[in-house]
């Protein structure tokens, strides 16, 4: 299963495509794996993942809540999280204790950055389970911050409104990594299977020619 999480995982033009896509294909060709990926609401999927076993959910931000819920074989990215304000505010959010008083921050249901700052007692978000809402909503003023991935923040405010100079930077949230996860009752032997054909992918420089045409 995947969702729409450009550039690491999207549809263009009725095709699947993306950073972790690419490397997925690939990694189905050397397990000898069907090539059945579902797209679905993030939300969905990883209700499923955690209550049904032979599920596998990418791209999945690995942390320290999600560690024992699932298997895991990466890295296969990197994603930076950042507070994103509306191009030539006058906010100032130099810490997580700055992003508390501002009125709403616009967060995408049941992902990672939204269960951090949850973690972190923020009671002032403003979920949603469409990502790309928090666009529109941040330039008409119904949400002050948005926190999402530095690329997909820029993908997704080009796709919305044409353009991602509507968009300021104003913090960085926190560095994360990019996983393959794995229902948890899958067998070891199988997750280390993966693992290696990742490994091998990053030893003959596959990776390195999947990560270029993104970067």
């Amino acid at each position: 299963m995947t969702e729409e999480y450009p550039p690491f995982n999207y549809t263009e033009n009725g095709q699947l495509t993306g950073l972790s896509y690419d490397v997925m294909a690939e990694l189905l060709k050397r397990v000898g794996h069907p090539d059945n990926i579902k797209v679905q609401s993030w939300s969905r999927s990883y209700k499923l993942i955690q209550t049904r076993d032979n599920h596998i959910l990418f791209s999945m931000t690995r942390t320290n809540q999600r560690e024992p819920l699932f298997k895991w074989v990466g890295p296969v990215a990197e994603n930076k999280w950042v507070f994103f304000a509306k191009k030539g505010n006058s906010l100032k959010i130099n810490s997580l204790e700055d992003a508390r008083k501002v009125k709403k921050i616009g967060t995408y249901k049941d992902d990672a950055a939204e269960l951090f700052l949850k973690s972190n007692g923020f009671t002032n978000l403003d979920s949603v389970i469409d990502d790309s809402v928090n666009v529109k909503k941040l330039l008409a003023g119904r949400i002050d911050l948005w926190i999402v991935g530095y690329l997909q923040g820029l993908h997704k405010a080009r796709t919305a409104v044409g353009d991602s100079a509507v968009l300021e930077k104003v913090f960085d949230v926190k560095e994360t990594q990019l996983y393959i996860a794995f229902s948890k009752a899958t067998p070891d032997a199988v997750i280390a299977q993966w693992q290696a054909a990742l490994d091998e992918m990053k030893k003959d420089g596959t990776y390195d020619k999947v990560l270029k045409k993104y970067m």
